[in-house]
């Protein structure tokens, strides 16, 4: 996990330089291919920004400067039209957003009630013809201020794009992995793949495929052996 307000600003300064650099890359034959690794990439960049923060769940004071310095760069990109170029910073905020909520509600039992109901809500909404589509390379619309653009290679439309709850939900399971002694380098990992999965099953499926119910599912499995025991001081506690 990054650590430290200048590893914080230089990972998003390397987000940022691959975001405006990705519409020039060489792009593969096969469009889903294109898709997946140029997805695939941007969602490595996002999740590391938004799983930052979460060490400062043990002392949320420490968001502020975090919030407010990647929030005016957000102010300021969006209203320069800059696209992309926003994403960086945004996925930080949105990180930030998500600590702050496993701060605030710090229950040793919402590690693993959280993840299961936000799980169920969302497989409930893309079963049969419900709305669902978290992530998908044709989901939201350009310049939605909740949504994190991730630029294809080649140039064109985005690869995909995440949702504000799919970044604020990542980072408040680190956090939450973090204060309660799970794993939060494996937990992020995990999700990362989780969402990785999410944009190549719903490639090959050609359907909508619920992101954050298989990264809650990630989350769980990688802490499964040690839930228990968390469970346990929760009932203590």
């Amino acid at each position: 996990m990054v650590r430290g307000a200048a590893s914080v600003l230089a990972l998003a300064l390397g987000a940022l330089a691959y975001f405006l650099v990705a519409p020039a890359l060489p792009t593969p034959q096969s469009l889903d291919a294109a898709i997946a690794i140029a997805a695939s990439a941007g969602l490595a960049f996002a999740v590391a920004l938004a799983a930052a923060p979460a060490p400062a769940v043990l002392a949320p004071a420490s968001l502020v400067p975090l919030v407010l310095g990647s929030g005016l760069l957000v102010a300021v990109l969006n209203a320069a039209r800059a696209g992309a170029a926003a994403s960086p910073f945004e996925a930080l905020l949105f990180g930030c957003a998500g600590v702050a909520f496993a701060a605030l509600l710090d229950a040793p039992a919402l590690a693993v009630a959280l993840p299961l109901f936000v799980g169920v809500l969302d497989a409930s909404g893309v079963v049969g013809t419900g709305p669902g589509a978290l992530l998908a390379p044709d989901a939201a619309r350009p310049g939605d201020p909740l949504t994190v653009e991730l630029p294809g290679w080649g140039g064109g439309l985005p690869a995909a794009r995440l949702t504000a709850a799919e970044l604020i939900f990542l980072a408040a399971y680190v956090a939450y992995a973090h204060q309660f002694a799970l794993r939060p380098r494996a937990s992020a990992v995990a999700m990362f793949a989780a969402l990785v999965a999410t944009v190549v099953l719903g490639l090959a499926l050609d359907r909508r495929v619920p992101a954050l119910a298989l990264m809650g599912g990630a989350f769980l499995a990688v802490n499964a052996d040690r839930l228990p025991g968390l469970l346990a001081r929760a009932r203590e506690g």
